[in-house]
């Protein structure tokens, strides 16, 4: 390997950590999942969850929901033997789907658009 190969795949690798670290910065213990779910949403907004699923692979039940509640402003979860509000990241927010109100749709919020946009930067778009 070259030294100038070399130093364009530091400069590769540097990007991608920069770009996990932006992640990290709003949660550091933040999984590869979440960070996979929050990056379908804004490549493909207006998605249910149902589609969302599919595409992701993360099954059509309480998994990707439970990922979608951590990533919306806040979420029901169970602590100490009751239900409580906890903040999330505000990074997307679920919404009915004005043509069948059976569906929820998910889509980016504005900081949601604001980390992606850094995102992009970071690498270079």
């Amino acid at each position: 390997m070259s030294a100038t190969t070399l130093t364009a795949d530091n400069k590769t690798a540097r990007k991608f950590i920069n770009f996990i670290e932006e992640f990290r910065k709003l949660n550091p213990k933040m999984q590869a999942g979440q960070i996979s779910l929050f990056l379908h949403i804004v490549g493909t907004p207006e998605l249910t969850i149902r589609e969302l699923a599919q595409r992701t692979g993360l099954g059509d039940g309480g998994s990707i929901t439970r990922k979608i509640d951590e990533l919306t402003k806040s979420y029901w979860k169970p602590v100490g033997g009751e239900m409580k509000e906890v903040p999330g990241l505000d990074l997307v927010e679920t919404y009915e789907d004005p043509r069948d109100r059976r569906f929820k749709r998910v889509r980016a919020t504005r900081k949601g658009n604001q980390v992606f946009n850094t995102l992009i930067e970071l690498l270079g778009g």
